[in-house]
């Protein structure tokens, strides 16, 4: 699936874990991958990851949901509904079923 088309929308974001061992990063995140049903906890993992950027101003008001998620070649790019934008440049990316 592409990253454009994960079900994102809404998802609360947990946690970020920066592995930087490895060059990866982990998002822990609350997703509704099944419309009309709650929220289960997913993965999504950047792999070879080359550059990592996070604002936390909440330009927009206090939130932990992601607004947006979109993709340009291997640059990624999350929304918050804060406002704020969290960037990822990795070769990979994987949503998988699970928490930290």
């Amino acid at each position: 699936m592409s990253f454009d088309k994960l079900p994102l929308h809404d998802a609360v974001l947990k946690t970020i874990v920066v592995d930087w061992g490895s060059a990866e990063i982990i998002l822990s995140v609350s997703a509704f991958v099944v419309k009309g049903e709650a929220a289960v906890p997913y993965l999504l993992r950047f792999s070879s990851v080359t550059m990592f950027e996070g604002s936390r101003f909440n330009e927009w008001g206090a939130s932990n949901s992601i607004l947006d998620a979109k993709a340009s070649g291997t640059e990624f790019t999350i929304q918050m509904q804060s406002g704020d934008v969290i960037k990822i440049k990795a070769a990979s990316y994987a949503l998988q079923s699970g928490s930290l």
